[in-house]
């Protein structure tokens, strides 16, 4: 072997070593280099999404769906508390309702009570309060629903002496039975739309007067 060739095989055996430690590390660029301009520009159609784009979206999707429970939970608890001030106000408008027309406490009636005789003069006061619309704010009086001589449209607990069972009563005011006066108290307030009628005035009793005098009337009946 000449020199010349000896110095060829030395310089082929050096740039081949050079490329056996190059060659990895060529490798491991350019393949980092690869992977970065795919994340930063691989195409996000047809559902490619970027790594960061992806990280992005899940915290997004997440705070969304926590604000959205977070609504649905303050809706829940607005409608509730608005449902709960409804009921306590429906109740207390009832309670309200039913203290207008049932007697006070330690009432004492200025009428005979029930089952006795009311004078005549008191009774016929009462009548003419029966008939009179201007006690009403619509027009009415208690001789439109229960006809001139005050016996009609009754139920059939009407034969029984007050206090007694009435529907309007129980359905209106919670109330399990009525005396005459709570009736008339009844009457003005539902029907003929007023204010209940002072429970010491003489036109309550006039009128609770008339009321048991049609009762006892009503029940004589065949």
């Amino acid at each position: 072997m000449t020199k010349q060739d000896d110095k060829r095989r030395k310089l082929l055996d050096r740039l081949s070593r050079q490329l056996a430690y190059t060659a990895p590390a060529l490798a491991l660029i350019a393949g980092g280099a690869a992977f970065q301009a795919l994340a930063e520009n691989s195409p996000t159609e047809a559902g490619v999404t970027k790594p960061h784009d992806t990280t992005l979206w899940l915290a997004s999707a997440h705070a969304a769906s926590d604000a959205e429970a977070e609504g649905e939970a303050e809706a829940k608890g607005e409608a509730e508390a608005e449902g709960e001030a409804e009921a306590e106000g429906e109740s207390e408008a009832e309670a309200g309702s039913n203290a207008e027309v049932a007697r006070p406490d330690d009432y004492i009636p200025n009428y005979a009570e029930e089952a006795g005789k009311n004078p005549d003069d008191l009774i016929a006061r009462g009548e003419a309060l029966y008939r009179d619309t201007s006690l009403s704010a619509n027009g009415l009086a208690c001789a439109s629903c229960h006809g001139a001589d005050g016996l009609n449209g009754y139920q059939d607990t009407f034969n029984n002496p007050y206090p007694h069972a009435v529907a309007m009563g129980s359905n209106q005011f919670g109330m399990a039975s009525v005396h005459a006066n709570e009736m008339v108290q009844i009457c003005m307030v539902a029907p003929m739309g007023a204010e209940p009628l002072p429970w010491d005035s003489e036109e309550l009793a006039a009128l609770s007067a008339y009321v048991v005098d049609a009762q006892q009337r009503y029940a004589e009946e065949p």
